[in-house]
């Protein structure tokens, strides 16, 4: 963490309490906005059990995975 980072945190930390709606409020400003987090996992995370994908999968990756960076063997 930068120390001008480090010292945001500090600052903040030692606000008073009627002053945090108004600094959140300024910060939410100035950020850009990210994407709500999820609990959902990614698509790819059930691709084994999906029919479509060949049963030696873990058994062939190398095949798999060429034009991926992987290396031949």
């Amino acid at each position: 963490m930068s120390a001008n980072r480090d010292e945001l945190h500090d600052l903040i930390d030692g606000l008073p309490d009627d002053q945090i709606a108004a600094v959140l409020a300024d910060v939410k400003r100035r950020t850009a906005p990210r994407p709500p987090r999820t609990a959902e996992p990614f698509n790819w995370f059930g691709m084994i059990d999906n029919p479509d994908v060949p049963r030696d999968l873990s058994e062939n990756l190398d095949r798999y995975m060429e034009g991926f960076g992987a290396a031949r063997s």
